[in-house]
């Protein structure tokens, strides 16, 4: 009886000493790791984050960026903090939703050592051809490329398993066409190559198209967002040109390790929400081509769950490894 009373003691304890860390959250300074290199989108949304939680939660919060492996080194770092909610990482979809499927060998389980607490921002991607080729419609091209199987080639921004490779390679199962995949090392080389009529065609992330599409130096096929774009209305969406269900977007998340308790994380959720619905930081956003997401953390863990599946089975499909 006096060992119960002691156990059930040690518990209430416990929740009492936990309860009490999560009604003074935060109590010192955050720190959120940014796993790309300063003035990048990523680091453009983890400085937005962490501009908002300092103001509204009045503490300290600073971004350190920490590039290098894929991202995999600011997740490293996560994993080897404590698990209070005083240090986050902005995960990205190709760090996230397709890391697990790229790198067979990495120092974490990308499913159970961290925990999304919220989507914040979907960057859409779109399909651009060069002027030269004589399409106008996703239809035409998808015909086009039919008519000439192995002959026209795509441009990725960053090299092979880069997303704009695998949605690349996306749109090559969903439409059923064979086209052929010329890997980059950057987005400038890929543009200019692609005006230069060097490959036809290319996935971007529609802030890095806007110029080109607007002075009518491309020709903007499709754009990879549920909704049409606020900054280009007149680029159809893939579902309005027949392509039933596709959609393409480089996401950006807000995490923490696995273990944060569920009161912090929902705290966390909440104010991300406040800051997604906030009018400059919505304008920020937009300004940048990406669109403001957000939800719960159940549709956050939902979210996630349903894009490491897409994207896994065109990995596995294509056969694309980094390692």
């Amino acid at each position: 009886m006096k060992v119960k009373c002691l156990v059930i003691t040690f518990f209430l304890l416990i929740t009492t000493l936990v309860n009490a860390q999560n009604s003074t959250y935060p109590n010192k300074a955050i720190k959120i790791f940014v796993p790309a290199t300063a003035a990048g989108p990523t680091d453009f949304i983890g400085r937005i984050v962490a501009e908002f939680l300092t103001k509204t939660l009045n503490q300290t919060v600073v971004v350190e960026n920490l590039p290098g492996a894929g991202g995999n080194q600011a997740f490293q770092a996560l994993l080897r903090a404590d698990s209070d909610g005083h240090t986050l990482a902005i995960g990205s979809q190709s760090m996230m939703a397709m890391g697990p499927y790229l790198y067979k060998h990495t120092p974490f389980d990308h499913e159970k050592d961290f925990v999304p607490v919220n989507i914040v921002a979907a960057p859409a991607y779109i399909l651009v051809v060069n002027n030269a080729v004589p399409v106008s419609t996703l239809q035409e091209l998808i015909s086009l490329a039919k008519l000439k199987p192995g002959q026209l080639n795509f441009a990725s921004t960053n090299g092979i398993g880069s997303t704009s490779h695998v949605v690349g390679e996306l749109l090559k199962r969903t439409a059923q066409i064979d086209i052929v995949h010329v890997p980059y090392k950057g987005n400038a080389q890929a543009t200019t190559d692609l005006l230069g009529g060097n490959v036809q065609m290319m996935f971007s992330l529609s802030s890095s198209m806007t110029q080109p599409i607007t002075t009518g130096a491309v020709k903007a096929i499709a754009i990879g967002s549920i909704k049409r774009s606020q900054t280009l209305p007149k680029v159809p969406t893939f579902e309005e040109s027949g392509l039933t269900g596709f959609t393409a977007s480089s996401w950006f998340g807000v995490f923490v390790r696995a273990g944060t308790s569920n009161a912090i994380i929902q705290k966390l959720n909440l104010t991300l929400e406040q800051m997604l619905q906030d009018l400059n930081v919505r304008k920020k956003l937009l300004s940048a081509g990406a669109d403001p997401a957000g939800g719960s953390v159940e549709q956050a863990a939902d979210f996630l769950k349903n894009e490491r599946q897409k994207w896994g089975n065109v990995i596995k499909s294509a056969q694309i490894t980094l390692d």
